[in-house]
């Protein structure tokens, strides 16, 4: 086994994190260094193929109301605690801190009101190291127990663990296969109480090393592991759990031993990751855990045994690693297994003392190294009972010399990045999911409050009540009604854009109260897909299809492809703030005479929910405005006043975010107010007449409240807006005109308060309900600057009968039209012609029992049936011949047998003479000359200019083609089959016509002789694109060819002649039986004329004579029958 010291460096983005403390020896472990950090979890980024898993538990109502007053805010984000309000809507936290409206609330009947008298509001606790089915007796008990009776004890534990304040828990193995599932899918469910959970399954271990046989999944090799983590993906949990190293009170199984080899661990997190799934591990000795180090386990258990140069080489990779040491389990096993029967002496003999001291001196200098170390004791033991998890959190402060503080910001905030959610899950902050615990006493003073059950007197998960007493809930009266309420007219008038599960626009209705989206389509059915529709059909839509989450949807802004029209200075609070900031560089008076009309870039434009991008190298200033967006309904040109409310459509949310140094530096407000992200915008657009005259904006920061204000405080209405913006350019349906800010910016306060990344910012407006935007870190993408590259007005052709390309498969970059028909052995891809496509061979795979011979792969050429093509793509044979290798690589055979037809042909033969080996046999039908004749060139290039120009009806090309490419007999005989060349030339894309005709006129020479495989051969006696005489010629250039000539038949020969084409196909593949059979019996002959040969006595020659004259007479006949 590979020591610690031969781990390769690890490279991350491409550079190579080097030690930081490369002379700090083990002597020198726990004392402070400058690299701990109160939060390490925050630099941990686990493998990108780790997705958060996709487990949601049962929605909270947003009916559900919930109101903490008077409480003691612990955070989980290092800040110190505050005092505040908290309010939870449905499962999400709405406001922390400043709740706005809050006697209202408070007053309101149906919100449910918590005095909190000054107790502790923290996030739900985290247990990084779980064990629902440990019930509290020995390992070698658990594989015994009875289903029934261990899903009930089971299901007991997790109900534990939420009354304990814990609403995270991370599996570290599960006693039998699928019961951790089963028991977080009944939470997720809502039909047990339990906490968040990620499943695990039974630890993996290699045969006589497990901990215990009843609990352990055996594998042995890389191979074998990878098939366990398979069967365990298929049970469905969300990590696997590799049984490293021993554990001493096993006896014969030491702590410092190590049983897996560095393939088996390196093909165990290779296969988990691959399908999606965490690894954790039993590693205590010192090369188990430098395996975990070397391959990536993202989940280290115990590490205690680990030596300097692991820990440096974790020190460089801890950006991909949490340490979860299980402190509790070590510290009851030496000091409190007594009365258990396992003495301090037994436990200090057995080696327990000595590794509880190595594992705190290891886990202090993990700390100080900013190294993440997780709480999780291994609970569900005798000595380690359940409700008594949060005795880690005591041990780390006592032991590992974390402050309180570090110690709880590791319990949710830590743990929530083990479930990679942490932006929703273990702090107490707006949007954040409502997983709170309201302790009576302060634990950063006394951290030993959290294992006194009796002090967790609130216990809410998922904005749900767990835990409460009836004296915590404040009777509420009756709300009082400040102002005439309103109700919108229309059920479906809520307009918001997003793109549905094929990646199309859509508008559909937002049901603000349950947050689902039911889809609008026109009166004539057809789907809405803009705003712009919706506006020039005067909202004639109504809803189509079943209302599906918000929360699955990709939100857009309602409109984002024109700049934003808007107006600065427009009420007198904030124009007396502006201009008292010193950032006005404008006409520096409190009041403006004129309207102050400016324009936003259209990339400034982002939805609501999409973070905004923070631009540190451009602005140090970035500051919000909440306002108020008119959005217009109908052209108007030198609109008056008093008729231009006619004018507007209605109103949506904007931000309109500036970076306050640039708008005063360049003196116009364009560049400080148009970079990227910089306006926010949404979530819905509403038609005016389904809204009251008067509408409140208001803006909150992380929850406080900073603006307010109505549109009677303009200091220009909208109505003089629209007549002044109008009186010079006139505007145009779909135009958005932002109304101006109130008071209240960062700029207005005293010191000025800009916006910093984590801040979260909303702007609510009457009846528009709240848009919602988060300053992102510095460090990530700029999502407009990745958008705009994807950008291009070079149009993909074809795709609206597949409505944008569903069910279209990517090959080579294009969407191509692929079907597999048949279950035959044998691998069959057919090429259609020009102006085919692939359903021009249905006659033949549909006849004749061809499907039990064939697994045919049949797609339509670029631009042709349904398959897609780029208007600036340039089509050859060639381009043709990459599509084909693509549809025979996704075929996985190693070769196949070729159908093609006219222009498929040469397609099919450029193809085969890339490698001959891939192709078992050609069948062409029609192949016309290559190179086509000089005269031939010059009329498909303008053909493909009539087709482009006027189309394929228009130009002619259908009706030329339907007429010169069928026979007499067709015309006359056959009107369906003429109709269906007809149809499939009409239906065929002008763009892909043309293209195909343009790649056959340019067609080169090919070299056929090298096509030595057999090639069956067609054409019609009157096909005028692939004469017999060209046919006859090709016959003779080809190796091991055969040529068929199908009477009364035009170039179009399988809709013509179906009957006839599918014999000679059937008749084909029986040449080859016989063929085969033949050559067969020859080897036979010649093997038995050597052995006559070698024969000494004349008398037994003689016989064998006799037998090779039979065989001789045999081989004639079967010439006869090949000839014949």
């Amino acid at each position: 086994m590979a020591s610690a010291m031969t781990l390769s460096l690890p490279y991350v983005n491409g550079a190579s994190r080097g030690m930081k403390y490369p002379n700090r020896t083990m002597a020198d472990w726990g004392n402070p260094l400058p690299t701990r950090k109160i939060s390490p979890h925050d630099d941990v980024h686990f493998d990108s193929a780790l997705k958060p898993r996709a487990h949601r538990m049962v929605e909270t109502p947003s009916t559900s109301k919930i109101l903490f007053l008077n409480v003691q805010i612990i955070d989980s984000t290092g800040t110190e605690p505050y005092h505040g309000d908290v309010y939870v809507q449905g499962e999400r936290l709405r406001y922390v801190g400043n709740v706005p409206n809050i006697e209202t609330l408070r007053n309101d009947p149906t919100v449910r009101v918590i005095q909190g008298n000054g107790r502790t509001l923290m996030s739900g606790l985290g247990d990084a190291h779980t064990h629902f089915t440990w019930n509290e007796t020995a390992l070698d008990n658990l594989g015994a127990i009875g289903v029934e009776e261990h899903t009930i004890s089971t299901a007991r534990s997790a109900m534990v663990y939420l009354d304990s304040g814990y609403t995270m828990c991370y599996g570290a193995a599960s006693a039998k296969d699928r019961l951790d599932c089963v028991v977080r899918d009944a939470i997720n469910h809502g039909n047990i109480p339990g906490p968040r959970y990620l499943a695990n399954g039974k630890e993996i271990a290699r045969r006589g090393k497990e901990l215990s046989p009843g609990i352990t999944a055996y594998a042995d090799g890389p191979l074998e592991m990878r098939e366990v983590i398979r069967h365990h993906a298929a049970l469905g949990v969300d990590q696997v759990k590799l049984s490293m190293s021993g554990e001493e009170i096993l006896e014969d199984r030491a702590a410092e031993d190590s049983y897996f080899s560095e393939a088996e661990t390196a093909a165990c997190v290779d296969e988990a990751h691959r399908l999606g799934l965490r690894v954790c591990s039993h590693a205590r000795a010192r090369d188990s855990i430098a395996q975990c180090v070397q391959h990536g386990v993202d989940v280290i258990y115990h590490a205690s045994y680990i030596d300097e140069a692991t820990m440096d080489e974790l020190e460089k990779n801890k950006h991909r690693h949490v340490v979860a040491p299980a402190l509790n389990w070590l510290y009851a096993t030496t000091y409190d297994a007594g009365p258990f029967g396992y003495s301090f002496d037994k436990a200090e003999q057995d080696g327990y003392k000595k590794e509880l001291d190595v594992a705190i001196k290891a886990c202090k200098e993990m700390h100080q190294r900013g190294i993440t170390v997780l709480p999780g004791g291994d609970y569900g033991f005798a000595w380690t009972p359940h409700g008594t998890y949060s005795r880690d959190l005591e041990h780390f402060v006592k032991l590992l010399d974390f402050t309180p503080m570090e110690a709880i910001i590791s319990a949710t905030a830590g743990v929530a990045k083990l479930f990679m959610q942490d932006q929703e899950l273990g702090k107490v902050q707006p949007g954040y999911y409502a997983d709170m615990i309201l302790v009576d006493g302060d634990p950063l003073k006394d951290i030993s409050v959290l294992q006194d059950l009796s002090k967790l007197n609130v216990i809410m998960i998922n904005g749900r009540i767990h835990k409460a007493s009836p004296q915590d809930f404040e009777l509420s009266r009756p709300m009082q009604i400040e102002e005439p309420t309103w109700q919108p007219r229309s059920k479906f008038s809520n307009y918001v854009s997003y793109l549905d599960d094929q990646h199309n626009s859509r508008v559909g209705h937002l049901d603000l109260d349950s947050s689902m989206v039911t889809p609008l389509a026109m009166l004539s059915g057809a789907p809405v897909h803009s705003l712009y529709q919706v506006i020039e059909l005067e909202n004639a839509v109504v809803p189509c299809g079943d209302s599906v989450p918000l929360a699955g949807l990709t939100l857009q802004a309602p409109l984002s492809d024109r700049d934003i029209l808007a107006v600065g200075k427009n009420y007198v609070d904030h124009a007396v703030e502006f201009n008292r900031s010193g950032f006005d560089s404008s006409d520096k008076t409190d009041q403006p005479t004129h309207p102050v009309i400016f324009t936003k870039r259209s990339t400034s434009i982002i939805a609501c929910n999409e973070d905004i991008y923070p631009h540190t190298e451009f602005t140090e200033t970035l500051d919000y405005e909440g306002e108020i967006g008119v959005i217009i309904g109908k052209p108007g040109f030198r609109i008056d006043e008093r008729n231009a409310m006619d004018y507007v459509w209605g109103y949506t949310i904007i931000n309109d975010l500036t970076a306050r140094e640039r708008q005063r530096d360049h003196k116009q407000f364009y560049l400080g107010k148009s970079a990227d992200t910089f306006c926010p915008m949404g979530p819905i657009a509403v038609p005016a007449g389904q809204l009251p005259k008067k509408l409140r904006v208001q803006t909150f920061v992380n929850g406080e409240k900073r603006q307010d204000a109505t549109t009677d405080d303009l200091i220009f209405s909208v109505a003089k807006l629209i007549s002044v913006i109008s009186n010079g350019g006139t505007i145009r349906p779909g135009d958005i005109i932002a109304t101006g800010t109130p008071a209240g910016v960062g700029i207005g306060k005293n010191p000025a308060r800009f916006l910093k990344p984590g801040d979260k910012v909303e702007v609510s407006v009457t009846g528009l309900g709240s848009l919602e935007n988060r300053i992102a870190d510095p460090s990530s993408d700029n999502a407009v600057a990745k958008r705009v590259p994807l950008e291009s007005h070079l149009a993909s052709l074809n795709l609206e009968r597949t409505v944008g390309g569903s069910g279209l498969v990517y090959l080579g970059g294009k969407q191509v039209n692929v079907r597999r028909i048949g279950t035959g052995p044998d691998i069959a891809v057919f090429v259609h012609g020009l102006g085919a496509s692939s359903e021009y061979y249905t006659p033949i795979i549909k006849s004749g029992g061809f499907e039990d011979h064939y697994t045919s792969y049949v797609y339509d050429l670029e631009g042709h049936g349904l398959s897609a093509t780029n208007v600036a793509s340039i089509v050859t044979v060639e381009s043709f011949a990459d599509d084909l290798a693509n549809v025979v690589a996704l075929t996985g055979a190693s070769s196949v047998t070729l159908f093609a037809h006219s222009l498929g042909c040469v397609i099919a033969m450029a193809f085969t003479l890339r490698d001959t080996s891939k192709v078992k046999k050609l069948v062409l039908m029609g192949p016309p000359p290559c190179p086509l004749p000089e005269a031939g060139k010059i009329a498909m290039s303008k053909r493909a200019a009539a087709v482009r120009a006027t189309g394929m009806m228009a130009s002619g090309t259908a009706d030329a083609v339907s007429e010169a490419g069928t026979s007499s007999a067709t015309k006359v005989y056959q009107p369906v089959a003429y109709a269906a060349v007809r149809a499939s030339l009409l239906s065929t894309n002008p763009e892909g016509y043309a293209k195909a005709c343009t790649a056959i006129a340019t067609a080169s020479p090919m070299e056929v002789e090298r096509l030595t495989m057999p090639v069956l051969l067609m054409t019609g006696d009157e096909d005028k694109t692939s004469p017999v005489n060209i046919v006859r010629n090709l016959n003779e250039r080809l190796p091991d060819s055969r040529m068929e000539v199908l009477r009364c038949t035009g170039h179009w020969h399988v809709y013509e002649n179906a009957e006839e084409v599918s014999r000679l196909i059937r008749s084909s593949t029986k040449f080859l039986v016989k063929l085969l059979a033949a050559v067969v019996l020859i080897a036979l002959v010649v093997l038995i004329t050597l052995f006559v040969e070698e024969l000494p006595v004349q008398e037994l020659r003689e016989p064998v004579h006799r037998i090779r004259h039979g065989y001789t007479i045999m081989i004639r006949g079967i010439e006869f029958l090949l000839n014949g």
